[in-house]
């Protein structure tokens, strides 16, 4: 249970962070940008390391935590208007 926590923070972090990329690409931070891209190709394959180390154990209910840490992380992304103007209160 422990390592599917663990993948689901990693799954609402990792999409944070592509939306920090997407953002710093946007406003044409070029050296931002490419170190986000590293950043990120590090923690994707380390991710897909960790689940294939747990193909025999619980390779399914880490993909499936880790996506559902993706959706979380979307989700606060699009919502986070919301959010500043619930904690400006």
């Amino acid at each position: 249970m422990h390592n599917l926590v663990l993948f689901f923070a990693v799954g609402v972090f990792q999409d944070l962070l592509v939306t920090y990329y997407y953002q710093v690409i946007t406003t044409d931070r070029a050296k931002t940008a490419a170190f986000m891209a590293g950043l990120l190709t590090v923690v994707n394959l380390l991710v897909l390391y960790a689940i294939l180390a747990r193909l025999e154990d619980e390779a399914v209910s880490s993909i499936l935590a880790y996506a559902l840490g993706n959706s979380v992380g979307t989700y606060l992304v699009v919502k986070r208007h919301v959010f500043k103007a619930y904690f400006k209160k």
